[in-house]
């Protein structure tokens, strides 16, 4: 019997609490454009290509986040695809903080 094939590698992304959304996700090979995830929504990506031809499980994942009329925000992180399909999750530094929101405290969640 021949092996069976692999599943299809995906990535989450999670907009927990930041009231700007996420606008793009990109990792070596893929990126996700014209993308609107904001509060609350999370979206999952199919890696139908899989990841670096199978050669590495550890890549970087670039987040760009809307910051209205200022620059985008980008965070990056560090993931590994190993049997897991990981989650990234942005979150609001200061959740409790009662101003608006700043961009730059839409972080990634460790």
């Amino acid at each position: 019997s021949s092996p069976l094939p692999k599943p299809t590698p995906s990535l989450t992304i999670v907009n927990q609490n930041s009231s700007f959304p996420i606008i793009e996700v990109s990792l070596v090979g893929y990126k996700f454009e014209n993308l609107n995830i904001t509060s609350g929504i999370s979206k999952t990506f199919q890696l139908s290509n899989g990841i670096n031809e199978g050669k590495f499980t550890i890549v970087t994942v670039q987040i760009i986040i809307s910051c209205g009329r200022q620059m985008p925000l980008k965070r990056n992180t560090i993931i590994e695809f190993s049997d897991s399909n990981p989650t990234i999750t942005i979150v609001d530094s200061k959740p409790d903080d009662t101003t608006p929101m700043n961009c730059g405290d839409a972080v990634i969640k460790s």
